[in-house]
């Protein structure tokens, strides 16, 4: 028998499904780091992508009886439920700070003040969506890239997937994920140019 460590995704997932723990803890070794990576892509967000990992294995355990490797291979899997899980922690952060700003009266901002009673939600929201001043240009036009851009690319070329495996990630056909990445491409073209 294989150890874990030489073990497919495949034989992990199987003997995780027949209820070995260290056999599912060894998945979690093994792509957690993967998932962090697209998590932090979307979201922009070291401490949500942090929270973004714990969900999705959470998940995965939840529902790894339903797993079948003749459906998809066990990372697309995996990366579909961590990229649902960013894109639905992205839209409550967007939602939470256009909240923020329309509750936030004009009159009495005074961002510095002690007794503003918005100075600990604004310093939790600057702990959520904060970007850090020193981020190079590239990395900056990334982030205006719109969502799926941005995914399909970070995909294909920090986690160096195949077109049909983001296909399968992002659930839509080769050719959209091909040109979901010329255009993003060609976007960071032309922020670089500028």
């Amino acid at each position: 028998m294989r150890t874990l460590d030489s073990a497919t995704d495949e034989e992990l997932v199987q003997q995780a499904q027949e209820g070995s723990e260290a056999a599912f803890n060894a998945l979690v070794d093994r792509h957690s780091a993967l998932v962090y990576r697209v998590a932090r892509g979307i979201t922009n967000s070291s401490l949500e992508a942090e929270d973004i990992v714990q969900e999705t294995f959470l998940r995965v355990f939840k529902h790894l009886d339903g797993f079948s490797p003749s459906k998809a291979a066990f990372k697309t899997w995996l990366l579909t439920i961590a990229r649902n899980q960013s894109i639905n922690v992205f839209s409550a952060l967007k939602r939470k700070a256009l909240k923020f700003m329309s509750d936030f009266p004009e009159e009495d901002h005074n961002p510095h003040g002690a007794d503003n009673p918005f100075s600990s939600q604004a310093h939790d929201l600057e702990t959520l969506l904060a970007t850090k001043q020193e981020y190079r240009k590239v990395e900056q036009a990334i982030r205006t890239l719109p969502q799926r851009q941005r995914t399909a690319l970070l995909l294909k070329s920090q986690e160096e997937m195949s077109y049909e495996e983001i296909s399968g990630v992002m659930n839509t056909s080769v050719s959209s994920v091909e040109s979901l990445i010329f255009r993003a491409r060609k976007r960071l073209m032309e922020a670089l140019e500028e």
